[in-house]
């Protein structure tokens, strides 16, 4: 005679288990916590990018899983500029030959010591062929690694995957449009996410300076973002208005891509990354302020 409330409460239990693994997934780019990594870690549609830049390291110990990658390896040199994002085709054959499709969930993690911004450029050429269920880890690979959570120095196996690209050129500026907004700093503002030392060396006209790392809070050796409340009081103590449109640079893009992932997916307020950065606009011989 219980059965059926029996029935509605399993029922409701299922549904509210269903709606709390959704949550879990990655639908659009984000940061994600050691603890939402680990809950995943064996999750067949999960792949994980280790980007940290040294092989050696890597062959050493890394996250379960993780399939090396470094950033250079979507680069090229476009008329002579080095350290330009390939084009898509290209891209998305590089992360088919890794195992990763277009259904796939991707986590990508690099160090402290680039302030993250390896991770970030991968998002980034992600994002720019269409992937959205991407999160970067907050912490790195130093604050998992402190938390004693697993390291192997197994490397994984994955069958490549076709992986039919969707690119999105709207999240980048170009040195033409660049130029073209240069005289109407009412309408785009600049942010440089150089070190201040390279900054005051020579920067875009009206470009102001925000350092990547103080988008961070150091913990020790390890960092992690600070929160939105206090890299908004940052930016507008530079008297940036975030209302208006944001285009980040710094020498090759690298560095402004975690400038551009913070300002876009951590505080959700519009961004774009201009590719060429200082190396293109000094070597096109561009205005420059100091």
């Amino acid at each position: 005679m219980h059965t059926r409330p029996c029935l509605a409460i399993a029922v409701l239990w299922l549904a509210l288990l269903a709606q709390a693994v959704a949550q879990t997934r990655l639908d659009k780019p984000q940061l994600v916590s050691t603890e939402w990594l680990a809950s995943r870690l064996n999750d067949p549609n999960l792949r994980i990018v280790d980007a940290r830049g040294s092989m050696p390291a890597y062959l050493q110990e890394h996250i379960p899983n993780a399939i090396f990658l470094h950033v250079e390896t979507l680069r090229l040199s476009r008329g002579g500029v080095p350290g330009q994002l390939m084009p898509a085709e290209r891209l998305a054959e590089i992360f088919g030959g890794m195992g990763i499709s277009p259904d796939h969930e991707v986590v990508v993690y690099s160090s402290t010591e680039d302030a993250f911004a390896s991770a970030t450029y991968v998002a980034l050429a992600l994002i720019s062929i269409g992937h959205q269920r991407v999160g970067v880890l907050d912490g790195g690979f130093e604050k998992w690694k402190a938390e004693n959570r697993p390291l192997t120095n197994k490397i994984p196996q994955f069958e490549p995957r076709a992986y039919p690209p969707r690119p999105d050129t709207s999240l980048f500026r170009t040195l033409e449009w660049i130029k073209q907004h240069l005289d109407s700093p009412e309408s785009v503002q600049l942010l440089d996410a150089r070190a201040p030392q390279q900054y005051q060396a020579g920067h875009i006209p009206t470009a102001q300076n925000l350092f990547l790392r103080e988008v961070l809070r150091p913990e020790g050796n390890i960092s992690v973002w600070r929160n939105p409340d206090e890299i908004q009081a940052k930016l507008k103590h530079l008297g940036i208005d975030l209302q208006r449109t944001i285009v980040t640079y710094c020498n090759t893009g690298r560095e402004a891509s975690q400038l551009w992932f913070t300002l876009r997916y951590v505080l959700g307020i519009e961004a774009y990354l201009y590719d060429g950065s200082w190396v293109e606009w000094s070597a096109k011989g561009m205005p420059v302020e100091r």
